[in-house]
C-alpha cells in the first residue's frame, strides 16, 4: 500500500469519527490526528480528498475482488496492476475515489511503522 493511501485511510477514519460525534474527550484526539495527517499529506492529495468528500460519503474505499468498494464497478487490468504496483496513489476509473486493496493487508504495518516515512503520528 502506498504510504499516501495509508494516511488517507487514517484521515478518512479520523474525520468520520468526528462527524459521528464520538465521546467528547475522543473528539479532540480525532481532530488532532486529522490535523496532523492533513499537514503530512501533499496539498494536491488533500484537495482531491476534500472534493471527493463533497461528492461521496466515502472518498477512500477498498477494492474487493477487483471491484471498487464505492461504486462497485469492476477495475480494469491496468488499474489493478497500478494498485498492486504500490508506486502511486490509485483512483477508481469510474467514480474517482481513492482505492486500496482491502483484506489481507496490514494497514497498521504500512501506515505506522515507527521511524518510517509511513508513520502516522497520533
Amino acid at each position: 500500500m502506498h504510504w499516501t493511501t495509508a494516511k488517507l485511510i487514517a484521515l478518512d477514519r479520523a474525520e468520520g469519527f468526528l462527524a459521528q460525534g464520538w465521546v467528547e474527550h475522543s473528539q479532540a484526539a480525532f481532530a488532532e490526528k486529522a490535523k496532523v495527517l492533513r499537514r503530512e499529506l501533499p496539498p494536491h492529495i488533500i484537495a482531491a480528498y476534500d472534493q471527493l468528500k463533497i461528492a461521496h460519503k466515502e472518498p477512500v474505499v477498498g477494492v474487493f475482488q477487483e471491484t471498487c468498494g464505492g461504486c462497485h464497478a469492476p477495475l480494469s487490468k491496468p488499474a489493478m496492476a497500478r494498485l498492486n504496483d504500490d508506486k502511486e496513489v490509485s483512483h477508481c476509473e469510474q467514480c474517482g475515489r481513492f482505492i486500496y486493496l482491502a483484506g489481507g493487508h496490514d494497514l497498521a504495518a504500512h501506515a505506522s511503522a515507527p521511524g518510517s516515512r509511513n508513520e502516522i503520528t497520533s
